[in-house]
């Protein structure tokens, strides 16, 4: 075997020292020479700094997996479900961060003003859920509510707001039956939520209500109702009752809508602009304005 000097001690410190002396008179600078260089992602274009000998050309292991993850495609399902086995168990090292900064915030529940954090992303304006249905629960028609096909009747009138096609067709029946009605005349106090009645008959100071389907909350309501206001006539007109008054009028009341009846802003602008064609021309605009009033 032939003699490998390079282990030698004598060569090594010999190399040892030569080297040193080179790195005194800067001749081995490769080691601080760098190069400014822009990621090649597309929508990047963010600068980084690398060695001249390195190969990088993304500025961060995330903008290199954006692209190589678009080229290399979806993951199998096999390999999806190892990984997802493989994690089975383990807590989530991300559990309780947040992306976006918190910000703090006072509850808008003036019987509340509990201070709380919300996303930047996001505007809530209350702590809670319940306190939101302390606030807005109470307002007739509540936005968290459904509200069906809700919209201003032309054939009806111009002002009032139905929030259902069935609301629209009892104000129509009304009409029919020249049965004067107020839409929404009261909003009753029932201390912890309020109750507001579809319509009142003046003639006959009666409320009714017009409701398809009687929920917890609804039934709650109405049990309130009737105790603390035990003087005041609520008659509930369910959908046994509806589809009883649909089955004998809708064909002799015009306009009358049922369950698949197009219902859509733009119709009720046509009617309003051919209305109003002999007195004056109005816009688009001005026409959206006179229906939102």
């Amino acid at each position: 075997m032939p003699r490998n000097f390079y282990n030698l001690k004598e060569y090594r410190e010999l190399q040892s020292r030569i080297t040193k002396e080179n790195w005194k008179k800067g001749v081995f600078d490769f080691q601080y020479n760098r190069e400014k260089r822009i990621c090649t992602r597309d929508g990047c274009s963010k600068v980084f700094e690398v060695k001249m000998s390195n190969p990088k050309v993304y500025c961060s292991s995330s903008c290199a997996a954006i692209v190589n993850n678009v080229n290399r495609g979806a993951r199998p399902e096999e390999v999806k479900s190892k990984i997802a086995e493989a994690l089975k168990g383990r807590p989530n090292p991300r559990k309780g961060m947040s992306k976006f900064p918190l910000i703090k915030a006072v509850c808008s529940n003036p019987k509340c003003k509990k201070v709380f954090f919300r996303k930047g992303s996001t505007q809530p304006k209350f702590c809670s859920v319940s306190c939101v249905m302390k606030v807005i629960g109470r307002n007739p028609t509540s936005p968290k509510a459904s509200r069906g096909k809700a919209g201003i009747r032309l054939d009806i009138n111009k002002t009032t707001y139905f929030y259902s096609r069935w609301e629209a067709n009892i104000a129509r029946l009304f009409n029919h039956l020249s049965i004067k009605w107020i839409h929404e005349p009261k909003k009753f106090d029932l201390k912890t939520q309020t109750y507001t009645p579809d319509f009142y008959l003046p003639e006959y100071d009666i409320f009714i209500e017009v409701k398809n389907f009687l929920w917890k909350y609804s039934k709650i309501r109405d049990k309130k109702f009737r105790k603390i206001y035990p003087n005041i006539i609520l008659i509930m007109l369910l959908k046994k009752e509806y589809l009883e008054i649909e089955e004998e009028f809708a064909e002799v009341i015009e306009n009358w809508e049922y369950k698949n009846s197009p219902f859509i802003e733009d119709r009720a602008l046509g009617g309003l602009m051919q209305e109003t064609e002999d007195e004056e021309n109005i816009s688009l605009e001005e026409a959206r304005k006179i229906i939102n009033k």
